[in-house]
């Protein structure tokens, strides 16, 4: 059986976003701050990062993208990155937990599937390798589902 990875940025008190995340801040504001790491360095929603991990940073995110064959992620986090520009950002296969599945855009670059994405459907992307989750929210958390 395919082993499923779920894993995120967190702050020390458990936040995944700032405020008011959504399209166009999938990160909510101040939220950028969260992942400075993945790109070596600061960056802002209104200058692309430009640079790349460095370090036990590289090592590890090297790492763990060996190790995955595919990418699940919520229609929360599709919508909030603007479905990336409709082009997958990684070179993996890309499933999108939705209610709405009849909106699959063209192409292949995401699968949109209604209710759940089995582990064995994930592994099934690149040889049997793990799948991985994006960050998804529940939009009925107390907590603006952030947490």
């Amino acid at each position: 059986m395919t082993k499923v990875i779920a894993g995120i940025t967190t702050s020390i008190d458990g936040y995944i976003t700032g405020p008011d995340d959504g399209p166009g801040r999938g990160l909510g504001v101040g939220g950028e701050k969260l992942h400075y790491w993945v790109f070596g360095e600061p960056w802002t929603y209104d200058v692309e990062p430009t640079g790349e991990a460095t370090g036990e940073d590289r090592a590890w995110l090297d790492d763990t993208m060996a190790r995955i064959g595919a990418v699940v992620g919520g229609r929360w986090t599709y919508e909030a990155a603007e479905h990336w520009g409709d082009s997958n950002p990684w070179d993996l296969p890309f499933f999108i937990v939705t209610h709405r599945p009849e909106d699959q855009p063209d192409g292949d670059a995401f699968t949109l599937r209604q209710r759940r994405v089995r582990g064995h459907r994930a592994g099934e992307g690149r040889g049997g390798r793990e799948g991985r989750t994006c960050h998804g929210r529940r939009r009925d958390h107390p907590a603006g589902s952030r947490r």
